[in-house]
C-alpha cells in the first residue's frame, strides 16, 4: 500500500527532473575537475614566452680618436655645433693632423679634437683623410740630433704648427733625441744645457752634424749678454751685448759652440750656440 501511495503522489515531471539531475550532475562535476586539472598542467609544462627582443646598441662606425689629416687648402673652421652658424671654437690648418671622434646624424659634419689646443668641435665632412705614412729620418733610438734648418728652427710645446713656441734653435745646434709622434713627422727633443723639452719638425733634424754654412750670420739672444771665449768653454775674452751681430766661422764637433767673428769689431772667438739666433 505504501508503494502505491508513493507512485500516486509522484507526478511524471518529478521523475523526469530526477533522472536529469541524476545523469547531469556527476558529468558536470567531472568536467569541471578535469578542466581545472588540464589548465594547471598546461601552465606548469608550457615554457615561458620569450621576452621581446631588444635591439643591440648601434656601434659607432668611426672609431674614437682616429688620426686624420686636413685636406682643405684653406684650412677648416672648428665650430661648437654641427651647423654653419655655430660659433667658431678653433681652426685646423692644411695638412694638420687632428683626431676624428664621430659623424653627425645627417653625415654632413665630423666631430674632431685638436690635440694641441684641447678643443673639441665640428668641421664640414669630406675635408679629412688618413695621414700619409712618413718614413722616420735616420735617428738612433737614443742619441743626439742636430738642427739642419739654416734659418733656425722653432721648438714647440706640442707636435703641431699651432702649438705654443718655447724657444728658437740655431742651425747645427745639438739636441737630445727623445721620441717621435705617431706618424714620425715630429721629433721630441731636449736642449742639453737647459733640459728644456719640446717638439720640432722631423725633416729639419738629423743624426749627424751638418757642415757649417759659409757666411751665415747670427745674433746674440741673451738679455744679460754673452761671453766670447778663446775656445769652446775656454778663457773669456769679452762680453757681447744682446742682439750683437756675429759671423759664424765654424761649429764645434758637438754642435754646442760656434766660432764667430764680431761684425762690429772683427774680434774672433767662441760663443755658446744656445744663446744665439739666426738673423
Amino acid at each position: 500500500m505504501m508503494a502505491s501511495r508513493l507512485r500516486e503522489s509522484a507526478s511524471p515531471w518529478t521523475w523526469v527532473l530526477g533522472l536529469i539531475l541524476a545523469t547531469t550532475l556527476p558529468m558536470t562535476a567531472s568536467f569541471i575537475l578535469v578542466r581545472l586539472g588540464l589548465n594547471h598542467w598546461y601552465r606548469v609544462t608550457q615554457p615561458p614566452s620569450p621576452a621581446s627582443p631588444v635591439a643591440p646598441p648601434q656601434a659607432d662606425v668611426i672609431p674614437a680618436g682616429t688620426r686624420m689629416q686636413v685636406t682643405a687648402p684653406e684650412g677648416l673652421l672648428v665650430r661648437a655645433q654641427p651647423q654653419a652658424g655655430s660659433p667658431v671654437v678653433g681652426t685646423a690648418a692644411y695638412q694638420q693632423t687632428i683626431e676624428r671622434l664621430a659623424m653627425s646624424a645627417d653625415q654632413q659634419w665630423e666631430q674632431v679634437r685638436l690635440p694641441a689646443q684641447q678643443v673639441v668641435g665640428w668641421v664640414k665632412a669630406g675635408n679629412l683623410q688618413a695621414p700619409n705614412p712618413v718614413h722616420p729620418p735616420p735617428v738612433p733610438p737614443q742619441g743626439n740630433v742636430w738642427v739642419t734648418a739654416e734659418d733656425g728652427l722653432i721648438l714647440r710645446q706640442e707636435p703641431s704648427t699651432s702649438a705654443p713656441v718655447i724657444t728658437g734653435l740655431a742651425y747645427a745646434q745639438e739636441l737630445i733625441f727623445l721620441a717621435h709622434n705617431g706618424d714620425a713627422s715630429w721629433t721630441q727633443v731636449q736642449i742639453p744645457a737647459t733640459q728644456t723639452t719640446g717638439w720640432v719638425k722631423s725633416e729639419y733634424v738629423r743624426s749627424t752634424p751638418p757642415g757649417e754654412r759659409e757666411g751665415r750670420q747670427v745674433q746674440v739672444n741673451s738679455p744679460t749678454g754673452l761671453v766670447l771665449r778663446q775656445s769652446p768653454n775656454g778663457v773669456p775674452l769679452t762680453t757681447l751685448a744682446d742682439r750683437e751681430k756675429l759671423l759664424v766661422l765654424d761649429t764645434s764637433s758637438d754642435g754646442q759652440w760656434l766660432k764667430v767673428s764680431v761684425l762690429a769689431t772683427q774680434q774672433e772667438g767662441w760663443v755658446n750656440a744656445q744663446y744665439t739666433q739666426p738673423l
